[in-house]
């Protein structure tokens, strides 16, 4: 091959070089500069815009496989103090997708736990999970049929360490059920590794 077409050569895979690049840049956003903060804070907002009342914890943020981009890791609740909350993990990755997430688990959904399986065993991990056990409860379902379901909230505590009726208990979640048309609330203690009922008893208001 002589020196004029190598150096042809040379040039048309420079100019194919330079056209791919400019496509990448065009079609898929690799100029756009965001910063960690700026990607977490939109994300954010977007979840927030279509629903105002979703829990959002970001659980990790790294640079994404996309140059350019963010990698976010978020858990988005909804209804998170009804009786029935759903429990989402999703990923973005920021700006290159824009706000099109992938739903990584879904841990709860009409109050049926799916994730954290152990030897057949749930493992509460979280409070909607929690809560989402509980309304499986004889107990739970008639204090939310008696006052209604628009009418009930729902939360839910950890303990390392409790006492209940003189018995001491390792890793027990406590759910309450509370009403404004209720004088009473439902209190509810479940153990972390298999959401077994420990204890069940009202508590005047």
């Amino acid at each position: 091959m002589d020196l004029l077409t190598k150096s042809i050569v040379a040039v048309v895979a420079i100019v194919a070089i330079i056209a791919l690049l400019y496509y990448l840049i065009v079609h898929f956003g690799m100029a756009t500069q965001v910063s960690e903060a700026e990607a977490i804070s939109l994300v954010t907002s977007d979840i927030k815009n279509s629903n105002p009342s979703a829990v959002i914890n970001i659980t990790n943020v790294s640079p994404s496989q996309y140059p350019g981009s963010w990698h976010i890791i978020m858990s988005v609740i909804y209804n998170a103090t009804s009786p029935c909350p759903s429990f989402y993990a999703y990923s973005f990755d920021y700006p290159i997708f824009k706000f099109v997430y992938t739903v990584e688990n879904n841990y709860t959904s009409d109050c049926i736990v799916y994730g954290f399986l152990n030897n057949s065993n749930y493992i509460i991990a979280s409070y909607p999970v929690a809560i989402a056990r509980v309304y499986s409860f004889p107990a739970a379902q008639k204090y939310i049929k008696t006052f209604g379901y628009s009418n009930v909230s729902a939360s839910a505590s950890f303990f390392a360490n409790v006492s209940i009726f003189g018995k001491n208990y390792t890793n027990v979640w406590r759910v309450v059920y509370t009403s404004p048309k209720a004088n009473y609330s439902e209190q509810f203690y479940i153990t972390q590794v298999g959401g077994r009922l420990i204890a069940n008893y009202s508590i005047p208001s």
